[in-house]
């Protein structure tokens, strides 16, 4: 259509387009000059423009330091808005090439200043229903709050003056909001909202689409949101691809896809002239949706998520749990097989060294032990596995220099008949820690051993050769 002012007649569709959740492309063509703004679920997509001018290689001559893709698209939407002249365009439905995507009131706020200000000697009245328009902005969400009770009983500028912000944030902010449809104007003081069952709002500006009519109170019931809304399904999800409806292996662009699809029908602004027992329902149902979507929207988070409740990965957590756990299986198992060992029992002992082996392979005492009870399991016999056992034995004694594992190397060697080595290996067992009862106990009775024999030995000699 030809109009007068082609950046006024780009914000109107636009305007409606985001009320009627309409995807497709909004076109200005004068000649062969064009601009393309593609919008989708509340974001502009992708704005493109055959102006040189306005080109990225244009932009990198002229030293621009910003982010190019947000440098490029407001230049081009301000050359759109500027424009006085030519024809705009819808194609709904139509899709870019390639996504840039950004929330609208966010591209606009980044081109706040050519927008159409607000007329101070108007009356701005806030559209329910269309606060979450505002998505992505900036400012704080008090003045989000603010233009979203706007009634219309207020000029402009007493509205400015009573701001929860700065006048020229402000009067930004109100832009936006009218270029997004948040907020609508009029000449003369709204009358105010009529009692609620008494009738609804007027009737809605017309234009390439018709906006979905408003909900009242009177349209609602408590279980309309069971209604709507799944929301057995939501509740009962397992996961945050169950909430949103999508499998795992779905491409993120499916996800978000769902994901607005349920915020728009969930959000609170959608819902705040239901009864108490809705607004509750999808508030919760709300949560629960916009949880999953702050997982699944982080591909680094997703992939974690994934990792950990699809292919059964234990998290960070749960691995040091686990590890922990698996000390304390291994250090029981020990205990056990050390009252098996001071009974005699080397296979029973050995069984439960196995377990414990098992449950953490890397535990210096239960390897130390198992590799006892391999030597004294074969007794006087050579073999690659015995000798394995005596090597780690004595390399855990040499590295740890601990009285246990000291022990068990004089107790290995006095199994293996090398007497000299058990003694000495107790004496360095109590210098390492002299009041261990069992290296005291050891001793005693190798030197009484030792002492036999020698006595032995020499009453041998003397009946033999005798005085």
């Amino acid at each position: 259509m030809a109009v007068n002012s082609a950046g006024n007649a780009f914000l109107e569709v636009l305007s409606r387009w985001l009320g009627s959740n309409v995807t497709g492309a909004i076109e200005w063509q004068d000649g062969k000059r064009r601009r393309i703004v593609f919008l989708e679920a509340g974001q502009i997509t992708m704005v493109q423009s055959n102006l040189k001018s306005e080109s990225v290689e244009r932009l990198v001559e002229q030293g621009v330091a910003a982010d190019l893709i947000a440098a490029t698209r407001q230049t081009r939407l301000l050359g759109l808005l500027a424009e006085r002249d030519g024809a705009v365009l819808g194609h709904p439905a139509s899709e870019p090439a390639t996504r840039e995507p950004v929330p609208v009131a966010l591209a606009l706020w980044e081109v706040a200043h050519g927008l159409p200000a607000v007329p101070m000697d108007a009356f701005p009245r806030a559209v329910p229903g269309a606060g979450s328009r505002l998505g992505g902005v900036p400012w704080a969400p008090a003045l989000t709050a603010y233009l979203t009770a706007l009634d219309g009983s207020r000029s402009t500028d007493d509205v400015i003056d009573f701001a929860p912000e700065n006048p020229s944030v402000v009067s930004s902010a109100l832009a936006v909001a009218h270029a997004v449809g948040a907020i609508e104007t009029n000449s003369d003081p709204a009358v105010l909202p009529k009692i609620l069952g008494q009738g609804g709002r007027g009737d809605r500006p017309s234009g390439f689409f018709q906006a979905s009519a408003e909900r009242t109170e009177e349209q609602f019931d408590p279980d309309e949101a069971t209604d709507l809304i799944d929301d057995a399904r939501i509740v009962a999800a397992q996961n945050h691809f169950e909430v949103l409806g999508v499998e795992w292996q779905d491409p993120p662009e499916t996800m978000r896809r769902a994901y607005v699809s349920l915020a728009a029908r969930l959000h609170p602004d959608q819902w705040g002239q239901a009864s108490p027992e809705a607004k509750a329902k999808t508030e919760q149902l709300f949560e629960i949706v916009r949880g999953a979507w702050e997982v699944l929207s982080d591909p680094k988070k997703r992939d974690a998520y994934t990792r950990r409740v699809i292919m059964g990965e234990l998290s960070d957590e749960e691995k040091a749990d686990a590890q922990l756990q698996a000390v304390f299986e291994a250090e029981r198992l020990l205990t056990l097989a050390q009252l098996d060992i001071a009974r005699q029992r080397f296979p029973q002992a050995h069984e439960l060294l196995k377990q414990a082996l098992a449950a953490d392979p890397l535990h210096t005492q239960v390897r130390a032990y198992a590799a006892y009870c391999v030597i004294r399991l074969n007794p006087g016999k050579t073999s690659p596995a015995v000798d394995e056992a005596v090597r780690e034995l004595e390399e855990v004694a040499a590295r740890t220099g601990t009285d246990w594992a000291r022990l068990l190397v004089a107790r290995m060697r006095q199994a293996r008949g090398d007497l000299d080595g058990a003694q000495q290996a107790f004496i360095q067992t109590l210098k390492i820690n002299p009041s261990n009862p069992d290296a005291l106990a050891e001793l005693k009775r190798l030197r009484g051993m030792r002492a036999e024999k020698e006595n032995a030995a020499k009453g041998f000699f003397a009946k033999l050769f005798g005085r």
